[in-house]
C-alpha cells in the first residue's frame, strides 16, 4: 500500500475541524484572535497547505510514521500540537509543531493525540482509520492556554504543567497494556506524575511577580556613595523630591498590593461558581504570600534604606506616610503566610475532592470537617465568618462537582447528558448508575452530619467562634437542590431497571407495553434535554411529573394484561411457565392478587392436552415414531413412556396445588382421563414385550451357520445379523430397566465371545485379502503352491466349523500362523524386488552414458576423448548392476521355493519341478534389465540430440549454457565460411552416439535366459543386439546424424547476413571508383564515401564476438579482422583518388596562372600583330574575369586537402606548400597584368588603324562563305541523309576558320572602343549547324544502336523474366525523350521523320517481348507462335537472337501471340500449386501421442486437426485447378491427387472418430470393477483393443500421412471398428442407467466421473476426488477402518466418519456409514445418513433458543459448537421466536416484549460486529459475515420497512400482518423434531443438506419478491422463472432460496446444444432425488427440446 493510500482523509478532516472548533471558542486574553468555527477553519486549512513541511507532518502523524531520504520508516510523534504566536500588535499566526515545549506559542494552542495501537505483523502504529466512527476513539483533542501573567520562565513551566494533566495522564489512565509492569507499579508511576504537576504548580506560584517598585536614580544616590552624610544630603531640596517620589511610588504599590482581593471576594458565598473549588483558595493564598516576599526582597534593598535615612534626616512627611504603610504590609505579609500554612494541611483532602468518587470522599469528610474546625479555632487571621463561610462553600461546590464528574464518568459539555443516558441501556450500566447516584445522597448526608457534628463539638465550649453561627443555608443549600435532583434521577432509573427485566423474559404480548414505557423514557429525555444534573434547569422537573403521570397509566395496562396473557394459553407447560414468570418479576401488591386465580384456568387447558395425547397414542400406536439407531422394542417403549412422562409432569405440579384437586366435578373428570391414559400406555409397552420374547428363539438360529462362506472365490464371514439386533435389543431394554427373558441373557452374556471370533475372522480375511493384494504378479504362478497350503488351512471353517464349536480359538490361531508364514514370504519376496531388484534398475535407468557440462565448451577431439572415457566407467557400474540385479532374482525364486518347503506336513516341489515358472520369471526380470539398459541409452542419445540439435540461434548462450563447439568464421574470397566444417562436427558427434549405442556390449548376459531365433532355436540372451534393432533407437540415432546438418540452413543464414559487406571483396575497387567519377562527384560525395567505409569499419567492431546456433558457437573475430582490413583498403582507394583529384586541380589551377604569367613576361610592340595583342588582351581579361572566381577556385582544393588531412592521407611536402602559397601567386600574377595593361594603353592607335583595314577585306570574305553555304550546304532539298552528314562535316571546318577571325576582330573593336560589326551571316550559320548537328548526331546513334540489338541472344534478354530486354527499352526511350526535344523546324526533315518510325517500331515490341521472355513459356509455346507468325527458328541458346523476333514482324499477329503467351503463363501457376502440394505432403507426417504408457496409440489432437484442415484446403485448391481451363497439360496429375486428399480425408475423419470411442472405452474397461459388470463388452473390447495396437505400431512405422492413409487395408477395419465401439457404448449406457436409477445424484455427473467412480467401486477411498461432483457442500469424507465387532468375522470394514466442506469445515455423521457392497448403495446411505445428521444438529440447536433468549453471549459459545449453517439456522430461529414472542403476546406487555426483541437484535448485531475485528480464520470470517448479512435483514424487517409501503416489524400488533407473514420464518416443532421453514401460508420443511461454510447474498425488497413467489409456485406444486437483465441475480438468488431451505440445487447451463436426451437425464435425477433444477439461460434451449420438457 503506498503511503497516499495510509492517510485518513476523514482523519485529516476531523484534526482540522476539532482544532478549529478549540481555537474559536477557547479562553484567552483579550488581544488573543477569537472568531468563527468556519473563519478559523479556513485559517487553519490554509495554514496546513501553505507548507509542505506541515502538510507532511499532518500526514505523517495520522499514519504514524515517517519515510527518511533511504526509503526506510521512523515512528513519528503520536502528538501534534496547533499554536499561536504574536507577530505583531494584536496579530497572531498559526503554526504546528510536535515537540513538548510548544515551541514560541504565545496564547494558546491546541494538542492532538493518537491513540491507534500497534500492529503486531509490521511493528508500527495502525494508521487513522478512514471511518468517521472510530476517529473520537483513535484521536483526542484538547485545548492548551498560556499564563500570560508570567514571564518567560513561567510560560515553560505553565505549559509543561498543561501537557501533563491535560495529555499525558489522561493517556497513561486510558493505557491498558503495560508490559511487564504490576499494578502496583503502575500507580505509583501515575502518582509520581501528579505529584510532579503539583510541584510545578507550586513552583509557578512562588514564581508570581509582584509590581515593581521605582528604585532611586543612581546620579541622586552618588554624592552618598562618596562620604556625604544624610543630613548633608536633606539639605538638597532636588534630592529630597526625588527620594520622595520614590517613596509615594513604593507606598502605591504596597497599598494595592494590601488591598488586592479574591476573584470573587465581592459576591457572597453561597454565589460563588459551582466550578470554583477550595484549591482556588489556597493557591490565591500561595500566590499573595509570593508577592509580598517579592516586595520585601525589593525593599530590603541598601538604596532603600539610604532613602529612608534621608527622608528621616530631612523629616519628611511621606517618612511618615511611609511607616504607616510598611507596618501594615508588615500584617498583611503574615496574614498571608499563616493563611497559606493552614491551607495547606489542608490540601491533600482538596485534592482528594476534586480526583476521588464520593464513596471514597465520604471515608475523609470526617478528618476534614475536624481540621476545618480546628484551624477555625487556633487561627489568627483566617478565623472569620467570611473565611469559613468562603471555604465551606468552595468545599460544597467541589463535592457537587465530585458526584456530578463521577455520574458523568469525566464526560463533560453536550455530551455529558447523552452519555447519562446512554448507561440506561444495559442493565448493568443502569445498575451501577443507580448506585452512583444513591452514593451522591449518602454524601450529602454524610456531609452534613460531619459539620453538624463538629458544630455540636464546638457549642460545648463556651468561648472561642462557633460553626452554629454560620448561615448552612449557604453551605448546604446548593447541595440540597442537586441531591433532590438525583433522588428524582434515581426513581426514573430504577422504574426503568425494572421494565427492563420484563423485557428479558420474552412475555407474548408484552412488548407494546415495554414499547410504551420506552416511549416515555425518550419523550422524557426529549423534555429535559439540557443536563439532568444541572438543578438549576426546571424543565427537567415538569418532564419528571408528566413521567410519573404516564407511569401510573402504564401500570393498569399491565394488569390488563396479565389477565389477557392467560386466555390464549397454547399449552399446559407454557402457561405454567408464564404464570412462575410473573410471580417472579412482579412485586406490586396489586399485580401479585390475580395471579393464583390463573391456576384454574391452566388446569382446564391441561385436559384439553390430555385428549390430544389420547389422539396421538391412537395415531401412532401401529407405527410409533422413533429417535435415530434405537431399536425397534426399545423404540416403541421409549414413545410410550414419553408420552406418559408429558402428561405426568404438569399433574405432579397440579397435585400440589389444593384447591385444584378438591372436589370439583371438572377436576375429578380430567383425573379419570389422565389415569385412562397412564393405563394404555402401560399396557402398550407389556404388550411389545411379549412379542419381542416370542421372536428371541428364531433370532438364535443363526449360530448354526458355518463362520467362513466363499463367494466367486472371495471369503467372507458367514455371521447372522439377527443375533446381533438381539443383542442391542437387550442391551436397550436393559438400559431402560426392563426384565429381559434368560436365553436372550445368554446370548447377550456371549456377546464379547461372537464379537471377537467376529472381529478375528474379519481381520484374518482382510489379512488374507491383503497379502494376496501385495504378490507381485508376476510371482503368483510360482506362488501358486503357497496359496493351496494356505487354503487347506481355512477350508474347515467353510465346512465343519459353527459359532457354537467349541475349538474355533485354535483353528483361528491356525489360520492366523498360516497367513503369517505367507506374509513373511511375501515380505521378503518384495523387499528383494524392491530394495535390490528395482532400486538397480531405477539407478542403471538414471544413469546417464553421456558427460554433457552445461559451461564448458571442446574441440573435437576433446569432446569425443571426454564421452568414450565416461561411457567406459558408466558401462563397468552397470555391468555390477546387472550382476546383482541376476543375483537377486535368483534369491527371489530360492525364497518363493523355500517358503514351500517350510510349510508344515507338505511336499513341495523344487526348481526343477517349477523350471517353466522359474524360466518365466527369470525372464521377466531379464527383460526389466533391457528396459533400463534401453532407456538409459535412449535417455542418453536424447540428451545427446537435445544438446547438439538445438535449432534457433542463442545469442544470449551465456545464459543459456555455453555450447558445446567452438566454430571460426573466417573470409576466404569470395565466400565465408566456418572452421571447422558442419561435416567435421557432425563426425564427433556420430562417433559419440555410436559409442552411447555399443556401451551395451560391455554388460554381461544373464545365464539361464534364453530367446527363440527364427529357426526355433533357443539361444541366449543378448542385451547389445535388442537395443540396437529397437525401433525408439534407431530413429534417435537417424536424428543425430543429421542433427547438425539440420542446423545448416541457421548457419548459412546467419553466414548469408555478412552479404551486406561483400562488396567489400568481390567488387572491383578500381572499377568501382571509375563508375565514382562518372558520376562527377563533388567533395561532399567523396566525403559520404569516406564516411561509408569508416562506418562500415564501427558496424564490424559492432558484431558480436561470437553467435550461437545449437550447440555451435560462431567466433567472428577471425573475419571481423579481415572485414576491417577490406574496409580500410577501400577507404584508403578513395582517399588515394581524391588526392589525386585534388592534386589534378591544384596543377591545373597552378599551371593557368603560369600560362598567364607565362604570357604576361613579353611585352606588346607596335610591330607585332592584332593577335598578339588579342591573345594579350584574352590574357588581361581572363584574369579579370577570375578575379570573381578566384576563391570558387581556391576554397575547394583547399578543402580537399583539409579534408585528406582529417582522413590521415600523404600528402607530399611540395603539394602541401603549393596549397598555402596559392593566394601569394595569385596576388603576384594579379600585379603583372596591371603592368602590361598599361603598356598595351600606349600602343592603341597603331592598332586600331591595321584592325579597320582588315575588318573591311573580312566582311567580303563572310558573304562569299554564306552565298556558297546556301547553295551547296547540307539543308539543301533532295540530298540523302548520308550526304547531308558529309557537307555538315565540311562546312563545319570552314565556319571554324571564319570563326576565329570573328573573334578576334570584335575583341580588337571593343579593345579601342570602335563600334562592333555583327556579321549576321555567320551568326545565321552558327545556328543552323548547330541544329543539324543535334539531328544528324541521334539519327546516327539510333540507327547503329537498334541494329546493335539484333545481335543480342535471346537467352540474354529472358534473365530476371525479361529484365535485360527492359535495359534495351529504356536506353530507347531515351533517344524518344531526345528526338522530342529536337525544335520543330527539324521534325518536317526526312532524317526526323525516319528516326521517328525506328523508334516507334521497336518500342511498339515492349509488351510482347516482355511476355515472350516469361519463364513459363514452354517449347509448345514457341511452336505455336512459329505457326503463326510463318517463321521458324532454331531455339538454340547460342542461336536464337532478337533480331529472328524483329524479322518476323509480330506486331501484325499482337492478339495471337497474346492467347499464347496469356495460356502459358496460366499453365505455369495451376504447375507450381500442385508442385507445392505434392511436396507439403511429401514431407507430411502424422503425429502420435503417448497413451498411458503403452506408446504411442493416439493420434495427437491438434496436430491432426491441422492436418484435416490442411486437407480441405488441398482439395479445394486442386478442385479449383481442375475447373480451369488451363489444366489440360496436368489433368490427369491433379485428377489423381483430388482422388488422393478425398480418400486420406475420409479416413481420418473416420480415425478420429474410432479413437474418439476406443479412448473413452479403454478407460472403462481398464478398471477391473466394469470388467466383471460387463464381461462380454470386456472380451469385445479386448478384440477391438488389439486391433486398434495394430494399425497404430503400422501408423508409427511409417508417418506419412499419403503414403499410409491411402489404399491401407488396415484403415480398412475402421468402420468396422467403429460398429463395434457403438455396441460396446450402448452396453455401457444402459449399465450406468441402472445405476443412476439406483443412485439419482449420478444424474448429475459427467459420465467420465460417474465411470471414473464406478471403475474403482472396490476402493472406497478412491472416490474422494469425485465426491464434489454428487454434494454441492462436501468436498471430502473421512475414511476410517473399523474393526470387527466382537463375535463378528472379516476383517473390518472402512467406514465413512466426517465430512469436509471445500472451506475446510468439518462435520461428524451421527452413526458412521460403511462403505460395503455396490458404490451407488453406501453412497445412498452416506445422502441419508448425511440428512440425519444434519437434522438432529438442527435438534440440539434449536435448543439453544431459550439460553439465547436470556444470554445472548452464549452465542459465542454456539458459534464454535455448531457448523455454519447451523449457527445461521439458530440466528434465523432466534429472530422469529422473538419477533413471534412479540406479535402473539399480550397487547399490554408489548412495549416491553419489543424492547426485549429489540435489545437481542442490537445485541447480536454488536455481538457479530465485535467478532469481525477478533482474529478470524478466512473459514470463521465467512461464517461471521454471512451471519451479519442475514441479520441485517432482520433489524432492516424489524425496524424499517424493506420496501415501499411496508410496516415495520416493531410497529405490529399482531402476528396476521401479511408484513410477518411475507418474511421468511424459521420454526422448531419438537413433536415432529423438525425445523420449518414458512413464508405466507407455505410452509416447507429443512431439507437437512450438509452445504458447507457457504455465503449468502444481501436480501433486497427484490430478493423478498422472488423468495414469496417461488415458495408459492412450490407450495402449488409448481415451478418459478425468474426473468430479468443479464447480471441482476436471477440464478444466484434461486440458488440462495435452495440453501435458505438445506435443499439441493442443481444449476444447469441451458444453450441450443442441450438436446431432450439430456434433460431428460436432469429432469430424472431431479424427480429421484428430491433436489431443485435451476436452468440458467433456459430461453437458449431449442424449441423442439422445450416442447418435450413441457410434455414432462
Amino acid at each position: 500500500m503506498s503511503a497516499s493510500k495510509e492517510v485518513s482523509e476523514a482523519g485529516r478532516k476531523y484534526v482540522l475541524s476539532r482544532v478549529a472548533d478549540l481555537l474559536a471558542v477557547s479562553t484567552a486574553p483579550s488581544d488573543a484572535p477569537d472568531g468563527n468555527f468556519k473563519d478559523m477553519l479556513k485559517s487553519v486549512e490554509e495554514m496546513v497547505e501553505s507548507s509542505t513541511q506541515y502538510t507532511d507532518m499532518l500526514n505523517n502523524f495520522l499514519r504514524g510514521y515517517d519515510v527518511v531520504e533511504d526509503g526506510s520508516k521512523r515512528l513519528f510523534s503520536s502528538t501534534l500540537l496547533f499554536c499561536q504566536r504574536k507577530v505583531a500588535d494584536k496579530k497572531y499566526e498559526l503554526f504546528m509543531s510536535t515537540n513538548d515545549t510548544g515551541g514560541e506559542m504565545d496564547v494558546r494552542g491546541a494538542y492532538v493525540i493518537r491513540n491507534t495501537e500497534i500492529n503486531p505483523k509490521t511493528n508500527w502504529p495502525r494508521p487513522v482509520s478512514q471511518k468517521d466512527v472510530d476517529l473520537v476513539q483513535e484521536l483526542s483533542v484538547g485545548i492548551i492556554e498560556v499564563n500570560k501573567q508570567a514571564k518567560t520562565p513561567m510560560t515553560f513551566l505553565d505549559f509543561h504543567r498543561q501537557l501533563l494533566d491535560n495529555v499525558y495522564q489522561p493517556i497513561l489512565r486510558k493505557q491498558e497494556k503495560w508490559g511487564k509492569a504490576t499494578d502496583a507499579q503502575r500507580e505509583m508511576f501515575q502518582t509520581c506524575i501528579q505529584e510532579h504537576s503539583d510541584k510545578l504548580e507550586e513552583l509557578m506560584t512562588e514564581y508570581v511577580e509582584a509590581e515593581k517598585a521605582v528604585m532611586p536614580d543612581p546620579a541622586y544616590m552618588k554624592p552618598l556613595s562618596q562620604g556625604m552624610n544624610y543630613a548633608k544630603v536633606a539639605q538638597d531640596v532636588k534630592n529630597v523630591r526625588h527620594f520622595e517620589t520614590c517613596v509615594e511610588n513604593w507606598i502605591g504599590v504596597a497599598g494595592r498590593l494590601i488591598d488586592e482581593k479574591p476573584k470573587h471576594a465581592d459576591s457572597e458565598p453561597q454565589n460563588i461558581p459551582e466550578e470554583v473549588g477550595p484549591l482556588t483558595e489556597l493557591r490565591w493564598w500561595k500566590e499573595r504570600s509570593a508577592k509580598f516576599v517579592r516586595l520585601t526582597e525589593q525593599l530590603a534593598t541598601p538604596d532603600v534604606k539610604v532613602v529612608v535615612g534621608v527622608l528621616v534626616a530631612a523629616r519628611s512627611v511621606v517618612y511618615r506616610q511611609w511607616q504607616q504603610v510598611d507596618a501594615s504590609l508588615t500584617d498583611a505579609s503574615n496574614e498571608a503566610k499563616e493563611n497559606v500554612r493552614y491551607l495547606s494541611s489542608l490540601e491533600s483532602y482538596f485534592d482528594a475532592l476534586e480526583k476521588e468518587s464520593p464513596s471514597v470522599i465520604i471515608n475523609i469528610l470526617p478528618a476534614l470537617v475536624n481540621n476545618i474546625k480546628m484551624m477555625y479555632t487556633i487561627a489568627r487571621y483566617y478565623s472569620t465568618e467570611q473565611h469559613m463561610m468562603t471555604l465551606f462553600c468552595k468545599i460544597t461546590n467541589q463535592l457537587i462537582q465530585a458526584c456530578k464528574n463521577d455520574i458523568r464518568q469525566n464526560v463533560r459539555g453536550s455530551q455529558s447528558a447523552a452519555h447519562i443516558w446512554a448507561q440506561t441501556t444495559e442493565a448493568d450500566q443502569l445498575r451501577a448508575l443507580i448506585e452512583r447516584l444513591q452514593a451522591c445522597v449518602t454524601l450529602k448526608k454524610r456531609y452534613k452530619d460531619e459539620f453538624y457534628r463538629a458544630s455540636e463539638r464546638l457549642a460545648l465550649k463556651a468561648s472561642g467562634p462557633q460553626l452554629a453561627s454560620l448561615n448552612d443555608l449557604h453551605i448546604f443549600g446548593k447541595f440540597d437542590l442537586f441531591c433532590k435532583r438525583v433522588v428524582k434521577l434515581v426513581e426514573i432509573f430504577e422504574t426503568i431497571e425494572q421494565f427492563q427485566s420484563l423485557s428479558e423474559y420474552n412475555i407474548d404480548g408484552m412488548k407494546s407495553l415495554i414499547d410504551r414505557f420506552f416511549d416515555y423514557v425518550e419523550d422524557l429525555k426529549k423534555k429535559a434535554a439540557h443536563d439532568p444534573l444541572d438543578q438549576s434547569t426546571p424543565t427537567f422537573d415538569k418532564a419528571f411529573m408528566e413521567f410519573n403521570k404516564n407511569i401510573a397509566e402504564l401500570e393498569c395496562s399491565l394488569q390488563v394484561f396479565i389477565n389477557s396473557s392467560f386466555e390464549n394459553i397454547t399449552s399446559t407447560e407454557n402457561a405454567l411457565a408464564l404464570l412462575k414468570k410473573f410471580q417472579l418479576i412482579l412485586n406490586r401488591k396489586t399485580l401479585r392478587s390475580d395471579l393464583e386465580s390463573k391456576y384454574m384456568v391452566i388446569f382446564h387447558n391441561y385436559g384439553l392436552d390430555l385428549e390430544t395425547v389420547q389422539k396421538t397414542y391412537d395415531r401412532q400406536k401401529g407405527h410409533p415414531p422413533m429417535v435415530r439407531n434405537i431399536t425397534p422394542v426399545a423404540g416403541a417403549i421409549t414413545w410410550a413412556r414419553q408420552l406418559l412422562r408429558r402428561i405426568e409432569s404438569p399433574m405432579q405440579n397440579f397435585k400440589e396445588n389444593r384447591s385444584i384437586m378438591g372436589s370439583q366435578k371438572e377436576s375429578k373428570k380430567i383425573i379419570r382421563t389422565y389415569n385412562k391414559i397412564a393405563r394404555a400406555l402401560i399396557e402398550f409397552e407389556t404388550m411389545y414385550m411379549s412379542a419381542w420374547k416370542a421372536a428371541i428363539a428364531n433370532m438364535k438360529s443363526g449360530l448354526n451357520a458355518t463362520l467362513l462362506i466363499r463367494n466367486e472365490g472371495k471369503l467372507y464371514v458367514n455371521f447372522d445379523l439377527d443375533i446381533l439386533q438381539l443383542i442391542k435389543e437387550a442391551k436397550a431394554l436393559m438400559s431402560m430397566d426392563v426384565q429381559i427373558p434368560t436365553s436372550a441373557k445368554m446370548v447377550l452374556m456371549q456377546e464379547h465371545k461372537f464379537k471377537k471370533f467376529h472381529g478375528q475372522l474379519t481381520h484374518a480375511i482382510q489379512e488374507y485379502d491383503r497379502v494376496v493384494s501385495r504378490i507381485i504378479p508376476v510371482t503368483k504362478p510360482l506362488m501358486q503352491r503357497n496359496f493351496e497350503i494356505l487354503d487347506s488351512i481355512i477350508r474347515p471353517g467353510e465346512v465343519s466349523l459353527t459359532w457354537t464349536s467349541m475349538n474355533i480359538d485354535g483353528y483361528i490361531a491356525r489360520v492366523h500362523a498360516g497367513l503369517q508364514r505367507l506374509d513373511v514370504v511375501v515380505t521378503q519376496v518384495n523387499n528383494i524386488v524392491q530394495n535390490r531388484i528395482q532400486a538397480n534398475l531405477k539407478f542403471i535407468s538414471s544413469t546417464l552414458l553421456v558427460n554433457l557440462p552445461e559451461n564448458q565448451s571442446f574441440s573435437l577431439e576433446q569432446f569425443v576423448s571426454l564421452q568414450e572415457k565416461h561411457i567406459k566407467a558408466q558401462s563397468e557400474l552397470m555391468d555390477i548392476k546387472n550382476c546383482e540385479v541376476e543375483k537377486a532374482a535368483d534369491d527371489v525364486i530360492d525364497t518363493i521355493l523355500a517358503g514351500q518347503k517350510a510349510a508344515p506336513d507338505a511336499l513341495c516341489p523344487g526348481r526343477s519341478e517349477n523350471e517353466e515358472e522359474v524360466l518365466a520369471l527369470k525372464s521377466h526380470f531379464n527383460n526389466l534389465m533391457f528396459k533400463a539398459i534401453l532407456t538409459t541409452t535412449t535417455r542418453s542419445l536424447n540428451l545427446i540430440k537435445k544438446r547438439v540439435g538445438t535449432r534457433g540461434n542463442q545469442t544470449d548462450f551465456m545464459q543459456k549454457g555455453k555450447p558445446f563447439f567452438d566454430v571460426h568464421v573466417e573470409l576466404s574470397a569470395p565466400r565465408v565460411m566456418l572452421d571447422p566444417s558442419l561435416e567435421e562436427v557432425q563426425r564427433a558427434i556420430n562417433q559419440s552416439a555410436n559409442a552411447v549405442l555399443k556401451c551395451s556390449k560391455y554388460i554381461s548376459p544373464w545365464g539361464g535366459v534364453f530367446m527363440s531365433n527364427e529357426g526355433g532355436e533357443r539361444k541366449e540372451t543378448n542385451f547389445f543386439d535388442k537395443i540396437a534393432k529397437n525401433k525408439e533407437i534407431v530413429k534417435v540415432i537417424l536424428l543425430l546424424t543429421g542433427g547438425i546438418h539440420r542446423l545448416n540452413k541457421q548457419v548459412m543464414d546467419y553466414l548469408n547476413s555478412f552479404k551486406r559487406y561483400e562488396y567489400l571483396w568481390l567488387l572491383d575497387k578500381h572499377e568501382e571508383y571509375e563508375k565514382f567519377l562518372e558520376q562527377e562527384p563533388t567533395l561532399q560525395m567523396f566525403e559520404q564515401e569516406l564516411k561509408r567505409y569508416k562506418a562500415v569499419e564501427d558496424d564490424v567492431d559492432g558484431i558480436q564476438p561470437s553467435y550461437g546456433i545449437g550447440s555451435l558457437s560462431l567466433d567472428t573475430a577471425r573475419f571481423k579482422s579481415a572485414l576491417k582490413k577490406e574496409a580500410q583498403e577501400w577507404k584508403a582507394q578513395y582517399a588515394k583518388n581524391l588526392h589525386q583529384k585534388a592534386s589534378r586541380d591544384l596543377a591545373r589551377i597552378q599551371s593557368q596562372m603560369d600560362e598567364n604569367e607565362k604570357a604576361l613576361l613579353n611585352a606588346i610592340k607596335e610591330e607585332d600583330s592584332l593577335e598578339d595583342l588579342r591573345m594579350m588582351m584574352d590574357t588581361l581579361r581572363e584574369i579579370r574575369e577570375r578575379e570573381s572566381e578566384v576563391d570558387l577556385l581556391f576554397e575547394p582544393v583547399q578543402e580537399n586537402y583539409a579534408m585528406l588531412r582529417s582522413n590521415d592521407a600523404q600528402i607530399p611536402k611540395d603539394e602541401e606548400e603549393q596549397v598555402g602559397e596559392l593566394w601569394h601567386h595569385w596576388r603576384n600574377l594579379r600585379s603583372k597584368a596591371e603592368v602590361r595593361a598599361d603598356e598595351i594603353s600606349k600602343l592603341q592607335n597603331g592598332f586600331k588603324t591595321r584592325l579597320t583595314r582588315e575588318v573591311d577585306v573580312f566582311l567580303g570574305v563572310v558573304k562569299t562563305f554564306r552565298a556558297d553555304f546556301d547553295e551547296h550546304g547540307p539543308m539543301c532539298e533532295g540530298i540523302a541523309p548520308s550526304e547531308a552528314m558529309e557537307r555538315l562535316n565540311k562546312y563545319q571546318r570552314l565556319f571554324e576558320d571564319h570563326k576565329r577571325s570573328w573573334t578576334t576582330f570584335q575583341a580588337g573593336e571593343e579593345l579601342f572602343g570602335m563600334p562592333v560589326h555583327e556579321y549576321p551571316e555567320l551568326a545565321k550559320t552558327e545556328k543552323e549547324l548547330g541544329l543539324l548537328e543535334k539531328l544528324y548526331q541521334l539519327y546516327v546513334k539510333v540507327i547503329q544502336k537498334i541494329k546493335g540489338y539484333a545481335e543480342t541472344l535471346w537467352v540474354d534478354l529472358k534473365q530476371g523474366g525479361g529484365q535485360g530486354f527492359v535495359a534495351l527499352v529504356e536506353e530507347v526511350n531515351r533517344f524518344q525523350q531526345q528526338a522530342q526535344r529536337l525544335p520543330k523546324a527539324l521534325k518536317t526533315w526526312d532524317a526526323f521523320l525516319e528516326l521517328k518510325k525506328y523508334i516507334d517500331d521497336f518500342l511498339g515490341l515492349e509488351e510482347m517481348i516482355s511476355a515472350l521472355a516469361h519463364p513459363a513459356m514452354r517449347e509448345r509455346h514457341w511452336k505455336n507462335i512459329m505457326q503463326i507468325t510463318s517463321h521458324e527458328w532454331k531455339l538454340d541458346e547460342d542461336l536464337f537472337k532478337l533480331g529472328d523476333i524483329l524479322e518476323a514482324k509480330m506486331l501484325n499477329f499482337e492478339e495471337d501471340i497474346q492467347d499464347v503467351t496469356m495460356s502459358a503463363q496460366k499453365e505455369a501457376d495451376i504447375e507450381k500449386k500442385y508442385k507445392e502440394i505434392e511436396k507439403n505432403w511429401k514431407d507430411t507426417e502424422l503425429v502420435l501421442g503417448e497413451f498411458k504408457h503403452r506408446g504411442q496409440l493416439i493420434l495427437r489432437g491438434e496436430e491432426t486437426n491441422q492436418i484435416k484442415e490442411s486437407l480441405e484446403e488441398s482439395q479445394l485448391q486442386v478442385g479449383s485447378m481442375l475447373a480451369s481451363r488451363f489444366v489440360a497439360p496436368f489433368r490427369t496429375e491433379v485428377s489423381e491427387w483430388m482422388a488422393k486428399l478425398s480418400a486420406v480425408s475420409e479416413k481420418i475423419g473416420l480415425w478420429q472418430e474410432v479413437q474418439s470411442a476406443w479412448v473413452w472405452l479403454e478407460a472403462v474397461f481398464a478398471g477391473g470393477d466394469i470388467m466383471k459388470q460387463l464381461p462380454m463388452e470386456a472380451k469385445r473390447f479386448a478384440q477391438i483393443d488389439k486391433t486398434w495396437v495394430k494399425i497404430m505400431t503400422k501408423a508409427a512405422e511409417q508417418k506419412n500421412v499419403i503414403g499410409f492413409c491411402y489404399e491401407n487395408e488396415l484403415l480398412d477395419l475402421l468402420p468396422n471398428l467403429k460398429d463395434q465401439l457403438d455396441q460396446c457404448q450402448k452396453q455401457l449406457q444402459s449399465y450406468l442407467e441402472t445405476k443412476r436409477r439406483a443412485f439419482p445424484r449420478f444424474y448429475f455427473v459427467s459420465e467420465t466421473v460417474l465411470l471414473d467412480i464406478l471403475s474403482q467401486a472396490s476402493d472406497p477411498t478412491a472416490i474422494q476426488g469425485n465426491i464434489q461432483s454428487i454434494f454441492d457442500g462436501v468436498t471430502g469424507v473421512k475414511f476410517e477402518k473399523f474393526k470387527p465387532a466382537k463375535g463378528e468375522t472379516g476383517s473390518g470394514v472402512i467406514k465413512i466418519t466426517w465430512l469436509y466442506s471445500p472451506e475446510g469445515e468439518a462435520i461428524q455423521l451421527l452413526e458412521p456409514v460403511p462403505c460395503v457392497g455396490n458404490v451407488e448403495c453406501w453412497l445412498l446411505a452416506l445422502v441419508e445418513q448425511m440428512c440425519l445428521t444434519v437434522k438432529e444438529v438442527a435438534k440440539r440447536c434449536a435448543a439453544e433458543v431459550p439460553t439465547l433468549q436470556g444470554n445472548l453471549r452464549h452465542f459465542e459459545t454456539c458459534l464454535k459448537t455448531y457448523v455454519a449453517q447451523i449457527s445461521l439456522l439458530l440466528v434465523q430461529i432466534l429472530w422469529t421466536t422473538d419477533v413471534q414472542e412479540f406479535l402473539s403476546g399480550p397487547k399490554s406487555e408489548q412495549k416491553q416484549l419489543r424492547e426485549a426483541a429489540d435489545r437481542r437484535i442490537n445485541d447480536l448485531k454488536d455481538m457479530l460486529v465485535e467478532l469481525t475485528r477478533t482474529d478470524l480464520t478466512k473459514m470463521d470470517r465467512i461464517n461471521v459475515e454471512t451471519l451479519i448479512t442475514i441479520h441485517v435483514h432482520q433489524q432492516d424487517v424489524w425496524r424499517a420497512p424493506p420496501g415501499k409501503g411496508d410496516t415495520p416489524l416493531k410497529k405490529l400488533r399482531d402476528g396476521t400482518s401479511f408484513d410477518w407473514l411475507k418474511q421468511a420464518r424459521f420454526y422448531f416443532r419438537p413433536e415432529k423434531e423438525e425445523v420449518i421453514i414458512q413464508i405466507a401460508d407455505a410452509d416447507t420443511l429443512y431439507c437437512n443438506e450438509y452445504l458447507g461454510v457457504k455465503e449468502r447474498l444481501v436480501i433486497t425488497p427484490l430478493t423478498d419478491r422472488c423468495y414469496i413467489t417461488l415458495s408459492q409456485a412450490l407450495a402449488m406444486k409448481l415451478g418459478g422463472a425468474p426473468a430479468g437483465p443479464a447480471g441482476t441475480g436471477k440464478t444466484e438468488t434461486t440458488k440462495d432460496l435452495a440453501r435458505t431451505y438445506g435443499k439441493l440445487c442443481i444449476v444447469t447451463n441451458c444453450s441450443d446444444q442441450l438436446d431432450y436426451k439430456a434433460m431428460g437425464k436432469i429432469i430424472k435425477g431431479l424427480s429421484q432425488a428430491n433436489a431443485w433444477g435451476c436452468f440458467d439461460e433456459f430461453n437458449r434451449i431449442d424449441l423442439p427440446v422445450l416442447s418435450v420438457v413441457a410434455q414432462q
